[in-house]
């Protein structure tokens, strides 16, 4: 029978809009870059890289996402397709993989994926001819059976030696199109599958450079785009009787992007800046769409026409409705500007991301902005928009840090020739003539600033690798000063850095092992500081490897070490600093597997650490996925993977919590994905306070949350008489309630209060619940 949850919240609270439900997982895609657009009588889909906007033409426009967390079956959409005969959205993906959906039901269709190629299965059109779906990709042409969502038969018109781009009929003609050639086969003859039945169509060249793109057929003409190595030279021709004849004029520079049939007698160039519309008959100009028509600039991937007028997706600017060739209208979803992300900070309720990366051990010199994730809502902030950096050369932001005391100022960092830059709300470059941060070299203009951090204080601590003092501070009177930090910490490669909740800082040096430094509270006086290198050495530390690549701090004062060999513990951390030689080493966690001793997580690959609002310890792995381990370390509660949860990668490159709400934020290499965790932050107060949901729908399945309370308290869940119905312990700041007695039965109709203990021992009611059955 299914329960209806009425819950009264008997303190003021925060309402939790759009934010996911307790062991929920939510997809952060730009919806920006869109690749390709499907239109059927009632739906605009536009599919963006990962996920694909969804426009309801008969309400109002209203519009939804399709993600891999909510039915689709995987992440990199490589291309879409209506098929109007069966009323179905085919998507391509990336890695071979076919969704079909249906009437909103998904129905994967994995054999592209599963297929033993060693090249490429990238999907790249799809085409009805027939009662089948044809499907070029990278490998072969592969025909689909929709009836079954099947795999009908493979050809290889290029032998597998090239990629197929596109296809096209006309009549029993099959074309298949690759970079270099047009070829083309019967569809009736029943060895088609094998290479040498398919022909060169000699109408066109075959090309040695550049090359051949799409195929489109319109008044039962073939037309192809011809894409050319030096910008504005791409062209659209179609194929006659006697060979080609052009289309596009020589008007202006082409950068022809693709080609759509708006119908039997119109076809649609389009282009960076600019839509040209072709009567196909004679190939007279019909409409022309620029950018510089409506003021907004454009680049589209593909059109389509309906009744509401020329529909776009673009490639910087999601979908355009286009009623006339001087109007538009923008239609895009919630997220982040693009999809590239490195590294994250979190205060107050505000996520920060950092989009630079390495080539292993130089820049990238990507330029991808810096993201904010803040009240449900995304902002963006472009390189190429803000005054201090015009005229200046930088790139890769690898990481990002919010002062706590101002969640307005924020600090980014970079490996180029503005090291520093630090935005409230106007920006500020830190160079060598105005801060203590140095050159890698005498000869070089870069800097290598691998870490920024703001301490509780709202001093702003930065990492600068390769100079004899790599520990400077920026502190809150804007007054700068650096740090000897011992030998071995000289003039190499920096990582990572933290502050305890000691106020201890704590970095790695690439192979020197992990750092501490204490200035005793005493930034402006250095003779009281100490610090201490602790390396794998079997009397200096101890640890797995000397290549640390995590470092977190847990409410206990221990420090965890992740690095590329295992993690390890350093308890009592704050003894370190006058400790003698083996006796600051950190311990790794033996278990007994199967009658032998070994080390907990054995020789992982730890790529970051996050302590959550119970102490639990999160572990991210280079290809493992994520481990969640108990406060002690003692134990695994919890491993997510792709094989067993909606995980879109087990490569892990950094996570963060939203310690308010227990959101927790993965980047991945194939993007950002959240997870909503059962542990927060404490609120010894209980000014925060919520349970919920509220109401609870009868459809819901989903636990009770009780949120905002005292760290590690016990919750106990009575029935009006008093009796105890259920009891646990949170964590942190969060408790959850499966609506279940402590035997595991489902509680009867009726309402349940929720009581806590206080710091002084005492029960205190935080809400109750109306349970109808």
């Amino acid at each position: 029978m299914k329960t209806i949850l009425f819950i009264i919240v008997l303190f003021s609270s925060r309402i939790l809009f759009s934010q996911i439900g307790m062991g929920k997982w939510r997809i952060h895609a730009s919806s920006s870059k869109a690749i390709d657009i499907a239109v059927s009588d009632q739906f605009v889909y536009t599919a963006f890289e990962k996920g694909i906007l969804k426009v309801d033409l008969l309400n109002n426009f209203e519009n939804t996402v399709m993600d891999v967390m909510n039915g689709l079956s995987d992440v990199e959409i490589s291309c879409i397709y209506w098929d109007k005969i069966d009323n179905s959205l085919f998507i391509g993906y990336e890695n071979g993989n076919i969704d079909k959906v249906k009437n909103d039901i998904v129905f994967n269709i994995p054999a592209i994926k599963l297929a033993n190629v060693a090249s490429s299965k990238r999907v790249n059109r799809f085409e009805r001819i027939g009662n089948y779906i044809f499907v070029a990709t990278d490998f072969a042409l592969i025909e689909l059976n929709p009836a079954k969502n099947e795999v009908r038969e493979t050809y290889y018109p290029t032998n597998g030696n090239e990629k197929i781009l596109d296809i096209a009929n006309i009549g029993d003609t099959i074309f298949a199109l690759s970079p270099s050639r047009l070829l083309r086969g019967v569809s009736s003859n029943p060895i088609l599958s094998d290479p040498s039945q398919w022909q060169v169509d000699s109408r066109i060249s075959v090309l040695n450079e550049y090359q051949y793109k799409e195929v489109e057929v319109a008044d039962n003409k073939l037309f192809i785009v011809f894409k050319h190595d030096e910008y504005g030279k791409d062209s659209l021709f179609y194929l006659s009787n006697s060979g080609k004849v052009l289309v596009s004029n020589n008007e202006f520079p082409l950068a022809i992007n693709s080609i759509s049939k708006l119908d039997e007698n119109q076809i649609a160039m389009n282009c960076q800046e600019f839509i040209i519309v072709y009567n196909t008959i004679n190939s007279d100009v019909v409409k022309s769409y620029k950018s510089i028509n409506i003021g907004a600039s454009m680049s589209i991937s593909r059109s389509f026409k309906s009744g509401d007028g020329l529909w776009a997706a673009d490639r910087s600017n999601c979908l355009y409705l286009f009623p006339t060739e001087f109007s538009f209208k923008n239609f895009r979803a919630n997220g982040p500007y693009n999809n590239f992300f490195y590294s994250m900070d979190y205060t107050n309720g505000k996520m920060g991301f950092a989009s630079g990366y390495m080539m292993a051990t130089s820049p990238a010199f990507s330029k991808n902005g810096i993201h904010f994730f803040e009240n449900e809502t995304w902002s963006f902030v472009d390189n190429y928009q803000q005054p201090c950096w015009n005229g200046k050369y930088i790139w890769d932001f690898l990481d990002i840090s919010i002062n706590p005391l101002n969640h307005q100022e924020y600090a980014v960092c970079t490996p180029s020739e503005i090291p520093v830059t630090v935005f409230n709300p106007t920006c500020n470059n830190y160079i060598d003539s105005n801060s203590t941060l140095e050159l890698m070299s005498e000869e070089s203009s870069w800097y290598w600033i691998s870490d920024v951090c703001y301490d509780d204080d709202g001093n702003l601590w930065c990492l600068n690798g390769f100079t004899d003092n790599p520990l400077n501070v920026l502190d809150k009177n804007k007054n700068w000063k650096n740090f000897y930090c011992g030998f071995e910490a000289r003039n190499k490669r920096t990582q990572k850095m933290i502050i305890d909740f000691n106020n201890l800082i704590w970095f790695s040096v690439k192979d020197q092992g992990l750092f501490g430094y204490n200035h005793n509270g005493t930034i402006e006086d250095e003779s009281d500081d100490q610090f201490k290198q602790i390396t794998s050495g079997a009397f200096t530390g101890d640890l797995p490897s000397s290549n640390v690549t995590a470092i977190a701090a847990d409410f206990n004062g221990e420090i965890w070490i992740g690095t590329d060999a295992g993690f390890a513990i350093l308890y009592n951390a704050t003894n370190v600093f006058a400790a003698n030689s083996g006796d600051y080493n950190a311990q790794r966690i033996k278990i007994n597997f199967e009658g032998n001793v070994e080390y907990l997580l054995g020789s992982t690959h730890i790529t970051d650490i996050e302590v959550d609002g119970g102490n639990r310890k999160w572990m991210a792995t280079a290809n493992s996925g994520l481990i969640l381990l108990s406060a002690d370390g003692n134990e695994i509660l919890e491993t997510l993977t792709m094989e067993n949860s909606p995980l879109i990668s087990n490569v892990i490159y950094d996570i963060k919590l939203n310690q308010e709400t227990g959101e927790l934020f993965i980047i991945t290499d194939r993007g950002l994905v959240s997870y909503r965790t059962d542990a927060s932050y404490e609120d010894p107060n209980y000014e925060s306070t919520i349970v919920f949901p509220n109401p609870v729908r009868p459809n819901f399945f989903g636990p009770v949350t009780i949120q905002g309370i005292r760290y590690d308290s016990d919750v106990k869940i009575t029935d009006v008489a008093g009796n105890l119905v259920f009891k646990t312990t949170s964590n942190g700041g969060t408790a959850t309630w499966d609506c279940k007695t402590l035997n595991g039965q489902k509680v009867a109709s009726g309402v349940y209060f929720i009581w806590t203990a206080t710091n002084e021992g005492k029960d205190k009611k935080v809400g109750k619940v109306l349970v109808i059955n």
